[in-house]
């Protein structure tokens, strides 16, 4: 369960540095589209030689192609991260009502029988279980086909 906590905690680190890059990335495309937006002015009223808004422009190209491949890039890494911290939260909140539903059992067996409460909220943890288990497998075997298929398509 410690492992589990600490690979949660070093996703969300990694989720709060993607939030920030995104941010970074979103001001360079918006500053990139304001310049391409300017550049043809320069050279329309004479501020810059029309060769050098030309050059301008195909620079501001470039680097606005690349903040938003960049941008593409990073948004595939933080779905995927968001995946993983998914799958890991609901096995933790899993385990701890397999937790929960032994303490309850002991509780049950150590008064001699089980209460109508006590046995509300064992079929309650039980549901609970059974019903997030299978999503957590099918996020987990979700994660696992999208690593197949990006293995073979790479």
């Amino acid at each position: 369960m410690v492992e589990m906590n600490q690979a949660m905690a070093r996703l969300r680190l990694v989720l709060a540095e993607i939030h920030h890059r995104e941010t970074q990335l979103e001001q360079q495309i918006r500053q990139f589209r304001l310049q391409q937006q300017r550049l043809p002015r320069q050279a329309i009223y004479g501020r810059a030689p029309l060769d050098l808004s030309l050059a301008a422009l195909g620079e501001v190209e470039e680097r606005l192609d690349d903040a938003r491949a960049n941008h593409k890039r990073l948004l595939s890494i933080k779905k995927r991260a968001e995946e993983e911290l998914k799958a890991l939260e609901l096995t933790r909140q899993v385990e701890d009502a397999k937790a929960a539903l032994r303490t309850v059992r002991q509780q049950a067996r150590v008064s001699g029988e089980a209460d109508g409460e006590a046995s509300a909220e064992i079929r309650r943890l039980e549901q609970f279980i059974a019903e997030y288990s299978k999503v957590a497998e099918r996020a987990i075997t979700e994660m696992a086909m999208a690593d197949l298929e990006e293995r073979s398509g790479s």
